[in-house]
């Protein structure tokens, strides 16, 4: 009697057990409206490991951007510490926004990267990034990571994993299946424990997926980067002195460069073969059989084509004049 008495005190009664898992169900309930999604997203039936995941991230969040608040500074709002400073900022992005801490998981990333990459914000807030990023990959990442500040903010470009490439136009043949390439431009945090990432997929390397602004031109090469084509905008600023026509077509991409400059072309030319889009950093051209210069910005894209059962690579550089 004795024994089977104190059991029946250790054990909850089924209402006790039933009322427990409402407060315990009440208490998830709350805590997804305070969590840093979506309302559409927080609505939805989320597991509580994930939960518990998603609510130590924001705590994260809150004590690198919550704990003060100082009147607005345009300083304020471009590192991200005002008040104002919210969701509805990042979403005018043309692409999408992370913050990581000093280990590198996500502490933010705003929900258009469903847009983009497919991926989910809840899946992927409080996981490491280099989770997602290729293996090939991880080094460069983790290079601009380590040595961006404040007054030198690094850029990289990455392949991402993704579930919208499976839609990708069959005539391109990627280099890797299941990923996007990115540009990541990756700055400094309110202090050292924080990095801010500006994420910008880069189109589909198909030519007639590229807008082409109008402030810039146009030029393919074949893989070794001799000129196979440029637009007439590109003929009128990039006359050469080395042919008898001042046409450049034949020429090497590398001899419009400034010899100053020539590291940068050459280390695009070594990621393009992996990555098969590339977004480089200002770098100058030589302008009209002059030494004069201008800077560029160039996104790069290679593209396979198949004819006769041979696949025919080509180059091609939208370079926006600054």
């Amino acid at each position: 009697m004795n024994s089977s008495y104190q059991e029946s005190k250790q054990k909850p009664s089924k209402s006790q057990a039933q009322q427990r898992r409402q407060m315990e169900n009440f208490e998830f309930s709350q805590l997804a409206k305070e969590l840093p999604l979506a309302r559409a997203i927080s609505g939805q039936h989320i597991d509580k490991t994930t939960m518990v995941r998603l609510a130590t991230a924001y705590i994260k969040l809150f004590n690198t951007f919550g704990q003060s608040r100082r009147a607005y500074s345009p300083a304020d709002y471009y590192y991200g510490s005002d008040s104002a400073w919210t969701t509805n900022h990042l979403d005018l992005l043309d692409g999408f926004f992370a913050i990581l801490d000093r280990q590198g998981d996500v502490l933010y990333i705003s929900e258009t990267i469903s847009i983009y990459l497919g991926l989910s914000q809840v899946e992927m807030t409080g996981n490491p990034l280099v989770d997602y990023i290729h293996e090939q990959d991880v080094t460069c990442f983790n290079s601009a990571l380590n040595y961006c500040d404040r007054n030198w903010p690094q850029m990289c470009n990455v392949r991402i994993k993704s579930s919208l490439t499976k839609r990708a136009n069959k005539d391109a043949v990627r280099a890797s299946p299941g990923y996007k390439v990115l540009r990541l431009e990756i700055t400094m945090g309110l202090n050292s424990s924080t990095r801010m990432i500006a994420c910008y997929p880069m189109p589909t390397p198909v030519l007639s997926t590229v807008t082409i602004p109008f402030n810039s031109f146009v030029i393919i090469t074949s893989i070794d980067l001799r000129i196979t084509y440029a637009d007439e905008k590109a003929q009128q600023m990039l006359k050469s002195y080395y042919s008898t026509d001042g046409n450049i077509k034949g020429m090497s991409y590398y001899s419009l460069i400034d010899v100053a400059d020539t590291e940068v072309i050459s280390k695009m030319h070594f990621y393009i073969f992996n990555l098969g889009a590339y977004k480089t950093p200002y770098y100058r051209m030589i302008l009209n059989q002059t030494s004069t210069t201008f800077y560029v910005e160039s996104s790069i894209f290679r593209h396979t084509s198949v004819s006769s059962k041979q696949f025919i690579d080509s180059v091609t550089f939208v370079s926006l004049v600054l």
